[in-house]
C-alpha cells in the first residue's frame, strides 16, 4: 500500500466512525453539540442620572426655612454642568449660610470621557473624591455617618477655621453646605455643625425636582 492509499484509507475510516456513533468527523463530538465559551463575569449596569435639572436659589429659599436673608446666587455652572448656587447673610451681621448643588449629565461629553449612561455618577464621584481626599483643601475631615441622606456625606474643614462645611454625594449631584456662624466656634462642634445636620435635609429635599 502506498502513502497516498494509506491516508484515504484512515479518512475513511474516520468519517465511517463518525457516522456510526453520530459525530463529527473532525472533532469527533456529537452534532449538534458545541462548545460553549467561558462566560466572563457580568459588569454591573451603569448607575444613570438621577438630577436632570436643579431648583433656583429663589426655589431653594422657598423650601428652606430657617435661614438668614438670601443675600445673591449663582447658576451659571463652570466646571459642572449644572449649579445652583445660594448664600443667605444677615448683613452685616452674621451668620452665613452658603448651600450648594452641582450636577453631571449623562448625555454630555467632554475631555475627559463620553456621553452615556453612568458619565453623570462618575463625574460626581470623581469631584466628592478629590475634594474630600485626606490631605486636600480644604481637609477630609471624616465620615458624617449622622447624616442620613444622599449616598454618603463628609465633614469638611474649611480654611478660615472658623465655619463647618458638609459634602454629599447623590448620584450624579454633589450637594455642598457651608455655616458660619457669628460667634465662631471651632469648626467640629455642635454650634457650627448642628444647624448643617438640620439644613441637610430640607436642602436634600429642596433639590429632588423629579
Amino acid at each position: 500500500m502506498n502513502r497516498s492509499a494509506g491516508i484515504l484509507g484512515m479518512a475513511v475510516l474516520a468519517l465511517s466512525a463518525a457516522a456510526c456513533t453520530g459525530g463529527d468527523a473532525v472533532s469527533g463530538r456529537p452534532q449538534g453539540m458545541s462548545i460553549a465559551s467561558p462566560t466572563s463575569a457580568t459588569s454591573p449596569a451603569p448607575v444613570r442620572a438621577k438630577y436632570t435639572e436643579l431648583p433656583t436659589c429663589r426655589q431653594v429659599t422657598q423650601r428652606v426655612t430657617g435661614l438668614p436673608p438670601f443675600r445673591s446666587g449663582n447658576e451659571d455652572p463652570s466646571v459642572s454642568d449644572m449649579l445652583t448656587g445660594c448664600e443667605f447673610q444677615r448683613i452685616p451681621d452674621w451668620p452665613r449660610v452658603n448651600l450648594q448643588v452641582s450636577a453631571w449629565r449623562d448625555e454630555k461629553s467632554d475631555v475627559s470621557g463620553p456621553a452615556g449612561p453612568g458619565r453623570g455618577a462618575l463625574k460626581a464621584r470623581e469631584v466628592y473624591d478629590v475634594t474630600s481626599k485626606p490631605g486636600a483643601d480644604p481637609a477630609d475631615d471624616g465620615a458624617a455617618e449622622d447624616v442620613k441622606v444622599g449616598e454618603k456625606a463628609k465633614w469638611l474643614t474649611p480654611k478660615d477655621r472658623d465655619s463647618c462645611t458638609l459634602i454629599i454625594l447623590d448620584v450624579n449631584a454633589v450637594l455642598i453646605l457651608v455655616n458660619k456662624p457669628a460667634d465662631k466656634p471651632a469648626p467640629r462642634s455642635q454650634e457650627c455643625r448642628g444647624p448643617l445636620r438640620e439644613l441637610a435635609k430640607s436642602f436634600y429635599d429642596a433639590v429632588q425636582t423629579q
